[in-house]
């Protein structure tokens, strides 16, 4: 007799938990099972989604990285990284939603997660990003930006009753949904070279063997004599005019 009422007292708090717990926080990532009790409802809801192969046509996120711009040279060993986001549907009733956005840096080993305010869906969006990375090291570097999403959507439900306990005593209602939902990746890369001498202005010319003072002083003195040479041809061509004119 203990033993039944034991059981009983178990499956009780089981069905306690299973019509009266809170409701179960639903995390970004992809879907899983899951179960919540939702209050004023007569029965526990059990949602149950199953992965599916992404269909034909699927759009991927597509990144595009406005900074810093590819191949380019920079003297700066901080920079921003800014890039557009753009989701879309492969259908008009069947919206996507954004479900994780990092990027990673060839210099250091781990991936880096970008927060993300609310995870919404979009039939069609275009979301900016702008992040500030400071201490890069010197010479070639890439940085590479991975979006993903996820499409879910229900294909049926269906209402239940069940046993909770070994005994079949208790009774409880259930409300299964079933969903399909696919997982999508976009990414995109750029390369930059940082060299700390990209802004300094391009040395003078020199010649060889000659300190610049000496060149500039050359030139200078030989200005110099191309004039007075200039003047003195001038004044003897016009004293050779007055003659003539003299005589």
């Amino acid at each position: 007799m203990k033993t039944i009422l034991k059981a009983i007292a178990v499956s009780a708090l089981i069905c306690s938990a299973l019509l009266f717990g809170t409701p179960t926080v639903i995390v970004a990532g992809a879907p899983v099972p899951r179960t919540a009790y939702y209050p004023g409802d007569r029965y526990t809801t059990v949602y149950r989604p199953n992965e599916i192969p992404p269909p034909n046509g699927t759009k991927p996120p597509t990144v595009t990285i406005i900074s810093p711009v590819n191949n380019s040279i920079t003297a700066s060993n901080n920079l921003t990284l800014a890039f557009n986001l753009t989701l879309e549907a492969s259908t008009s009733y069947y919206p996507i939603t954004l479900d994780a956005v990092y990027y990673k840096p060839s210099w250091q080993p781990e991936n880096t997660s970008l927060e993300i305010e609310a995870h919404n869906p979009f039939m069609k969006k275009t979301l900016p990003f702008k992040i500030n990375i400071t201490n890069m090291p010197n010479g070639t570097n890439s940085l590479t930006v991975y979006a993903y999403t996820i499409c879910e959507y229900e294909t049926s439900r269906e209402l239940v009753s069940q046993p909770v306990s070994q005994s079949g005593f208790i009774v409880g209602n259930f409300l299964y949904i079933y969903s399909n939902f696919y997982r999508k990746t976009g990414s995109s890369s750029v390369t930059f070279t940082i060299d700390p001498s990209a802004n300094e202005p391009p040395p003078q010319p020199q010649a060889e063997g000659l300190p610049l003072g000496l060149i500039i002083a050359a030139g200078a003195l030989a200005t110099v004599t191309i004039a007075t040479v200039g003047i003195f041809i001038y004044l003897k061509k016009r004293k050779h005019q007055a003659a003539t004119t003299k005589n």
